[in-house]
Order: structure tokens, then sequence, then C-alpha cells
């Protein structure tokens, strides 16, 4: 049992954490968004001059609203929130988006920018909720050499996390889509 001066300490330290992480979090985001937004022209880097550079800055937009989108959804840290948006993701491009482009009067070009760019959006959107979910499954640990690195650092940090991993994701991609166009030119 803990005298109230011992709970007390303890208040305040709870309070001191709580306080401090809202900083460190914010910092953490926007060091993310900026390797975000370096891998982001790192990836589209390659397409700059080719065919395909009307698209880039479209791709670019939409990958910025799936990011906003995410970090809404991520900071509310409401689960049913999250399923909610995935099942509404899946069903909104899989059924209803290819099947109203696909019909509508538009031109084939344009058609096809619009399946391209919401794809796009959706899948960002999608793998971002999933780097998420796989970061608030992770079991309980305690990383040795790294005091600070533990389960409840990752659920902490999920949302700047998950941008950062998508990030790497996007550094790798541009090697293969540099690969792939030396191959289709």
């Amino acid at each position: 049992m803990q005298t109230r001066t011992e709970r007390t300490i303890q208040r305040k330290r709870e309070f001191r954490k709580q306080v401090l992480i809202t900083p460190k979090l914010i910092f953490s985001l926007f060091f993310c968004l900026i390797f975000y937004s370096i891998s982001q022209l790192i990836l589209t880097q390659p397409l700059k001059g080719t065919s395909y550079d009307e698209i880039v800055g479209g791709i670019t937009k939409v990958n910025i609203m799936a990011i906003g989108i995410f970090c809404i959804a991520g900071f509310t840290n409401i689960k049913i929130l999250v399923v909610l948006i995935k099942s509404i993701l899946k069903i909104m491009f899989t059924v209803w988006m290819v099947t109203i482009i696909q019909f509508s009067k538009l031109e084939q070009i344009e058609q096809n920018v619009w399946i391209i760019l919401s794809s796009f959006f959706f899948v960002y959107l999608e793998v971002l909720l999933e780097l998420n979910d796989v970061l608030f499954q992770i079991p309980e640990f305690q990383n040795k050499k790294i005091k600070f690195l533990n389960s409840n650092f990752l659920r902490a940090y999920s949302v700047p996390i998950s941008i950062f991993a998508l990030s790497l994701i996007n550094i790798l991609l541009s090697f293969f889509i540099i690969d792939l166009l030396k191959e289709l030119s």
C-alpha cells in the first residue's frame, strides 16, 4: 500500500510523462513527414522527364492525402474506426470506384488516370493502417541495449514509425523503378 506522498509523486511522474510525450510525438511526426517527403522525391525523381511525368504531381498529392487521413485515424487510436476505414476503402475501391470510372463518359486516358490515382491512395492508406496495426499487435518486450525501445514506445509512436516505414519502402521502390525504366527504354 502506498502512502499519500508516494501516490502524489507517482501522479506527478505520470503527468510529466503525459505532458512531455506530446512535444516528442509532434517532433517525431514532423521528422517522419520530412523523411517521407524526401522519400517521395526520391521515388518520383526517376519519373521526371518521362511520359509518366504528368501523373507524378497527382500521385504526390494523393499520397499526402493518404498520410493526412492516416494521421487522423492513427491518432484517434480507436480500433473500430480503423477497421471501418479499411472496410470502406476496400468496398469503395474494389466495387464502386472502378465501376463508376469504367462506366463514366470520360476518355480512356482519363479513366486510367483516375484508376491509377485512386489505387495509389487506397493502397498507400491501407499499407499505413496495416503497419500501424502490426505495431499495436507486438507482444510485450524490452530491448536490453536500447532501453526506451519497448512495446509501449512502439504503441505510443506507431503513427510516426508507420510513416517512417513507408518512407523506407518508397526509397526501396525507387531503385526498382529506375531499373524498370531502364528496361522499358
